[in-house]
């Protein structure tokens, strides 16, 4: 109960998806007893049930959605209606009339423009031949009771559409480019205070593992801030983008760093087994922490909104920013590395691994467009 105060104590105070996520509800149950009222009106109460329960499954979260939903059930369930009245005019109400019948829906509804009301075939099939007779006077009444769901279902979307923002796609951005910033500002803390242990490389290894699900999750609350605005009406008074190419690119780009990351934690995971660690860590970790500091900082820049684009496609950026002081860092780095006295065999290789994959992080970053618009 605590938990359904403080979301609906969210949802009117402040907007978001707990508001959003009531506001749906509301216009459900106002539909789905509009349309009932009119069913019970007009119809037969054998069928009139069927238009609240349409309209339960016609109001989705997107106008898009809802209207793609729709047309699909109700091409499923026209389906289902005139099997049963053929069937059960011509064969009768018999058992072996309904396994044709159950045969025939079932393998109609494999076709893939039916999506997942593909289901719906059958399921109408089945109930109105043992419901209704497989008489036409029934499946007539139950397609109407349907489109009595599907109108008042879509007239609350439309006309209740919800707001047309991308507000969701720049917050998943901006916290999944705090997390790849936090894990590469934490592996660089580490290396300043003596270097990793077997503890601290298997926590940034799960953390580099979790960044992969957070970037899918970002990329489908971009995907589903574009199908927000898709046959929204509210479009055409305040705006909104069809696609975010923008926002498509920042996921990418954060994605890949987080990639380059999880690599580079891979090397240190490497290092920290050897028996030259203290030297390494001297020689190379030390510098190698600013270097990382510099893709943390640059990754927080993307998410920051209203901050500087990190250099490329976003934009020049300052001599002092954190990809251009990134790549002088490293060319310095590479630069030491190749002249200093690299006795150990195989030292050389992972010193170019690491510098190799925190090049990569830093010209992913680059790549990106420039913080997320609100």
């Amino acid at each position: 109960m605590a938990v359904l105060r403080d979301r609906l104590r969210q949802a009117v105070r402040t907007p978001g998806w707990e508001r959003e996520d009531l506001l749906l509800q509301l216009k459900t149950v106002a539909a789905a007893v509009a349309a009932w009222s009119l069913a019970s009106w007009l119809l037969a109460p054998g069928v009139a049930t069927f238009a609240p329960f349409t309209t339960l499954l016609a109001i989705q979260g997107t106008v898009h959605r809802s209207i793609q939903q729709s047309w699909r059930y109700l091409a499923a369930v026209t389906l289902g209606v005139v099997l049963a009245a053929v069937f059960g005019s011509a064969a009768g109400r018999t058992a072996w009339t309904l396994a044709v019948l159950l045969l025939v829906a079932l393998a109609l509804s494999r076709a893939q423009p039916l999506g997942a009301q593909r289901l719906q075939v059958p399921v109408t099939a089945l109930f109105a031949f043992s419901t209704g007779n497989g008489e036409w006077d029934y499946g007539a009444g139950l397609a109407a009771a349907v489109l009595i769901g599907i109108g008042c279902g879509l007239v609350a979307v439309v006309v209740l559409a919800p707001a047309v923002h991308h507000r969701d796609a720049d917050r998943s951005i901006a916290y999944l480019a705090g997390r790849v910033g936090d894990l590469a500002a934490g592996v660089a803390r580490n290396l300043r205070e003596g270097g990793p242990g077997e503890a601290e490389t298997r926590a940034w290894w799960d953390e580099a593992q979790a960044l992969r699900t957070m970037a899918r999750q970002a990329r489908a609350t971009v995907e589903l801030g574009e199908e927000n605005v898709r046959l929204n009406p509210r479009r055409l008074v305040s705006g909104g983008l069809l696609s975010l190419p923008d926002h498509h690119a920042r996921v990418t780009a954060l994605e890949r760093a987080a990639y380059q990351l999880e690599s580079v934690v891979r090397g240190l995971d490497y290092a920290a087994g050897r028996d030259n660690r203290a030297a390494l860590a001297g020689d190379f970790l030390l510098p190698f922490a600013g270097l990382l500091e510099d893709i943390g900082r640059a990754a927080h820049q993307l998410g920051e909104s209203g901050s500087a684009a990190p250099a490329g496609e976003g934009g020049p950026e300052p001599d002092g920013g954190p990809v251009a002081t990134g790549r002088r860092r490293a060319a310095e780095l590479a630069g030491s590395s190749r002249r200093a006295d690299l006795r150990a065999p195989g030292e050389w290789p992972l010193y170019g691994a690491l510098l190799t994959d925190a090049r990569r992080a830093l010209d992913d970053l680059a790549r990106a467009p420039g913080p997320p618009w609100t």
